[in-house]
């Protein structure tokens, strides 16, 4: 998510290189800081009322789980399909367009589509991590976030340095796989979980003798129900490609239909 914030970021910025359109990205910047201070304020807000809560255990863990996985699932479908990866950029360059086309409330509107931008993708990053906290602890996940934070700022650098030079949609696409990886590995935790609490039954695979790591990495547990939902989420994820593919493809070679001429020109 940390990823796809910055692609969008440099997306937007990479059209604004003259020197009287820097002073735009000004703007989008405290957007941005905006955003992550709004998103600390929801990681707050998340984690005192989970807080609350941690009475229920394993149970929590899992119902947030339940929730975390289904916004994944919505956001693999977006990903695969025109409506996200088209639309989606569009949306935000047009908006930038017609901010840049009227002068007023261009300041604010800037700082607005800098926070969206951004804000978006931690509201996100707040919801999935909520879990992992109930597994592992406040500690060891700040202890993830901050690496991962240094290696989008790095990533970062590196991406507003090139700017126009670089693949968009192929970066998009690198993070929608790593996003899959991640939507996988949370599916087999969650279903684990589920099956600790006593919410689904527990069918083990006969002879099958996974190592510890592959539970803890990749969510791999050797049951039917946690090997059979990851197979359905990865057949959802990647059918969801091949139907955009074919959605696309259709719309690109079906012939346009001519609008019929009146009769007095026949």
């Amino acid at each position: 998510e940390g990823l796809e914030a910055v692609v969008i970021l440099a997306s937007l910025m990479s059209s604004l290189k003259s020197a009287e359109e820097r002073k735009y990205r000004q703007p989008m910047w405290i957007g941005t800081i905006l955003a992550i201070v709004v998103t600390a304020l929801t990681w707050l807000l998340a984690h005192g009322l989970l807080q609350s809560l941690a009475r229920y255990g394993e149970k929590l863990e899992a119902v947030v789980s339940v929730i975390a996985i289904g916004v994944l699932l919505l956001i693999m479908n977006w990903f695969f399909h025109k409506t996200y990866w088209t639309s989606w950029l569009t949306k935000f360059h047009s908006q930038k367009r017609r901010l840049l086309n009227q002068e007023a409330g261009l300041w604010l509107g800037l700082v607005t589509l800098g926070f969206t931008s951004v804000y978006r993708e931690g509201f996100e990053i707040v919801l999935f991590l909520q879990a992992l906290v109930l597994e592992g602890g406040v500690g060891t996940v700040l202890l993830g976030v901050i690496i991962a934070l240094a290696a989008v700022v790095l990533v970062g650098a590196i991406v507003f340095r090139l700017q126009k030079n670089l693949p968009y949609m192929k970066i998009l696409i690198i993070t929608g796989v790593m996003i899959g990886a991640v939507l996988l590995q949370m599916v087999g935790s969650t279903i684990h979980i589920m099956q600790v609490v006593g919410w689904l039954p527990i069918h083990p695979i006969q002879g099958a003798a996974f190592s510890y790591w592959l539970g803890t990495w990749f969510g791999v547990y050797p049951t039917w129900e946690g090997i059979s939902l990851q197979l359905a989420a990865l057949i959802f994820v990647v059918g969801s490609y091949y139907l955009a593919e074919g959605l696309r493809k259709k719309k690109i070679f079906s012939p346009k239909k001519q609008p019929l001429k009146p009769i007095t020109e026949l």
